[in-house]
């Protein structure tokens, strides 16, 4: 093998102690040093800010709404492609930030080890960039240093290396691209991001030596456009071989540098692409378009999750990004029509709800996080009834997905997410929305839906001159400079775990109050005027601890009688719940809904690591049920906007401790509370339990469309010793 290292380092050293070293020694040590680092990022959502930009550099393309409401776009383009290369040539130009995908996996060094296997052919080299690790498992690869390298011809050559700097800076993409482009162009050009994703807003390669600061949209494309006078040609392809960037925001930024996108909507597995395939292909034929490069990377990427039995959970896609300008014209004119809508509450509830319950990636969950990606033909699809447009952008965005592989899981995935707020995550995340978004329109009803999350519904006082009036500052020339954070800071997002039972502070009020009526049901109506408003309505459920005086929560779930004609809601509950199989419940959280399955997360402790479980309810045709896990994923960092890549299946002898957010009688975030030790023995099932004898509380979570949410009061049932159950006042 090319890297020694790699098979003798568990040879000589003990992983544990290792380890141990690095967590209490060398990373706080490198953390310190970072905080006095120009280069390094920023703590918290900071870590979104824009690091690097060339502000000299112009935005390669911009959208403009004129007076009279018509809708432009302007992209550089070139008057003539010239060649930058020998015929047949290809380079690849891979930025690979290593983080703890290789720190702790190895999973960089693996992947470089592909491309040299797979470059037998000496048409075909990769060029790489390397950094962003606290540690490579290799001998050749240094984590102190930037360094680029050359792999062709089967080998791999050092070229160059400089002091570490920040990988989630433009300025060092720029630098590489510059550099790369002047010294080793081709007929064929790809450039890969190698690393973490999170989506249209979080963007990728996370520097876990710069504090997980990340490349942007923005940052991409401003060093994308500092480099293009320097081009003849585009890009063959851009690819992201990382999670959550298969979004029409990357496609659009993309669309004048690259021919071709390849994205998945979904996250990757570790492991992510197989570049011996990839190498294979191209050394058969180095003639091939970027679009038959694209099947390749797609089928073998399948495969490979296929291997490690991930593939119901993928998602990749080649798109042609010459065909997304008639996709974002033809979403222009579905956002329009959804904008105008807005004030018509019956209509909106159907169109936000056709926005909620679409395939969404990512978590988007209490446990697990947010990254606020929906499939874009999903949402599309279930707007078709209500909203004109939706059968042209659908056709648009057909013709743009040239290919694409979605397993069992994602049955609704169409090749291209959106960014839509199911859950905002502070008000940052808006102002690094408006600098992507692809429609005036959708922007305007985003901000709107924004406002109305914090005006508890109230939509007659929302002003939208910023965006549509006449004098709008935003559209046309330098949009992105025109408005900045602080118009959102009148906006509160309360990032306190609290539960909200005032009724006066939210969108929806009750017909009939939550009470137990006279067959000791629970339940409540809701107004037919605030109807419209309710998004979704879930039982949550407390388990009592009165030494403590909290109230620990055992999760959400969608077991509820709801009759969306009358208003009225109740309880349909039976006192079981997901158990392990040592009777300890679990905290639950629905995360997807399907035809013939639910999925559910539950955060626990792994040997100690906190992460989620991910669990399956599969309803059999019998009327019976199975409960399985799934695997444990980790989710997205809440500060960074990371996410983690792939579902791991758990081992024999893993230990599992369940984990709780416990609250106080009044709603308020208590404390984290933890279960007992379990110790996996390979067996996923899990069961429906009845809970252990004591006391609980019972409310409903009311979701309204815009993002907020009300709870009932509690309401009190005992569990006794003979497995009844009794509510009481």
């Amino acid at each position: 093998p090319i890297f020694p290292g790699r098979t003798m380092f568990f040879s000589f050293y003990s992983y544990d102690y290792y380890n141990l070293f690095f967590e209490f020694c060398v990373q706080p040590l490198v953390y310190i040093i970072g905080c006095f680092s120009e280069e390094s990022g920023t703590s918290g959502t900071e870590s979104y800010r824009q690091t690097g930009i060339d502000t000299s550099v112009d935005r390669s393309t911009e959208l403009n709404l004129s007076d009279d409401g018509s809708f432009s776009i302007d992209r550089v383009s070139r008057n003539e492609i010239i060649s930058m290369g020998d015929s047949g040539t290809w380079t690849i130009f891979v930025y690979m930030c290593g983080t703890d995908l290789e720190s702790e996996s190895g999973l960089a060094t693996n992947d470089l080890q592909e491309m040299i296997d797979g470059t037998a052919n000496s048409k075909i080299r990769y060029i790489v960039q390397t950094g962003g690790t606290y540690l490579w498992d290799n001998d050749l690869v240094d984590d102190t240093l930037n360094q680029r390298f050359l792999i062709q011809n089967q080998d791999i050559e050092l070229l160059e290396e400089s002091d570490l700097t920040n990988m989630g800076s433009a300025a060092t993409l720029s630098e590489f691209l510059n550099w790369g482009l002047a010294n080793y162009p081709a007929e064929n050009m790809g450039l890969i991001f190698w690393n973490h994703g999170g989506g249209s807003i979080a963007g990728v390669c996370f520097d876990e030596m710069s504090d997980y600061d990340s490349l942007t949209l923005l940052e991409i494309e401003n060093s994308l456009a500092s480099v293009y006078s320097q081009m003849t040609d585009s890009f063959e392809f851009i690819g992201f071989d990382a999670c959550l960037m298969g979004t029409v925001e990357t496609a659009n930024v993309l669309a004048p540098h690259a021919r071709y996108l390849y994205g998945s909507e979904e996250t990757e597995p570790g492991e992510g692409w197989d570049y011996v395939a990839i190498g294979n292909a191209l050394s058969a034929d180095t003639m091939q378009t970027g679009a038959q490069l694209g099947k390749t990377v797609i089928d073998s990427f399948y495969d490979s999750c296929a291997q490690t039995e991930s593939e119901s959970e993928a998602t990749l896609s080649c798109v042609d990004l010459s065909k997304i300008d008639e996709l974002v014209y033809a979403f222009n004119t579905v956002a329009e029509n959804v904008y105008s809508s807005s004030d018509d509450s019956n209509l909106l509830s159907t169109i936000v709800k056709g926005f909620t319950s679409a395939e969404n990636y990512g978590g988007n969950n209490k446990s697990e996080g947010y990254t606020n990606m929906v499939d874009l033909g999903s949402i599309l699809e279930n707007l078709s009834t209500s909203v004109s447009g939706c059968e042209e952008a659908l056709t648009a965005l057909d013709e743009c997905v040239v290919y694409m592989r979605n397993g069992e899981n994602k049955p609704n995935a169409h090749g291209l997410s959106i960014y839509y707020p199911l859950s905002i995550q502070g008000t940052m995340e808006l102002g690094i929305f408006k600098d992507i978004c692809i429609s005036p329109y959708y922007m305007t009803f985003v901000d709107k839906m924004a406002y109305a999350n914090d005006s508890n519904g109230i939509l007659t006082t929302y002003n939208d001159s910023d965006w549509l009036g006449s004098d709008s500052p935003y559209w046309g020339q330098n949009y992105s400079e025109t408005i900045d954070d602080s118009y959102w800071s009148g906006y509160s997002y309360d990032a306190e775990e609290t539960y909200n039972f005032d009724e006066e502070s939210s969108s929806i009020t009750y017909a009939s109050e939550p009470s137990l009526n006279e067959n000791g049901m629970y339940g409540f109506t809701i107004t037919p005027d605030t109807l419209d408003y309710v998004d979704a309505v879930y039982c949550d459920v407390f388990m009592d601890i009165p030494e403590d005086e909290t109230l620990v929560e055992l999760g959400l779930d969608d077991n509820v009688t709801a009759n969306w004609d009358t208003g009225e809601f109740e309880d349909n509950f039976s006192g079981y719940w997901f158990a392990l199989p040592d009777g300890q419940p679990l905290a639950t959280y629905i995360v997807e809904q399907g035809d013939t399955y639910n999925i559910y997360t539950s955060p626990v402790m792994v040997n100690d690591v906190e992460t989620n479980l991910r669990i399956r309810l599969d309803f059999l045709d019998d009327g019976d049920y199975v409960i399985q896990i799934i695997g444990t994923w980790d989710g997205i960092d809440p500060e960074t906007g990371q996410a983690s890549r792939e579902i791991e299946k758990l081992k024999t002898g893993d230990v599992i401790i369940p984990m709780y957010d416990a609250y106080t009688y009044d709603g308020d975030y208590a404390d984290l509370y933890v279960g007992e030790e379990y110790l996996f023995d390979n067996d996923p099932i899990i069961y429906e339990e009845l809970l252990p004898v004591g006391d609980y509380y019972y409310s409903f979570q009311i979701d309204d469309i815009f993002g907020g949410s009300l709870y009932t009061d509690f309401e009190v049932f005992n569990v006794d010793v003979d497995g009844e159950i009794y509510f009481y006042e």
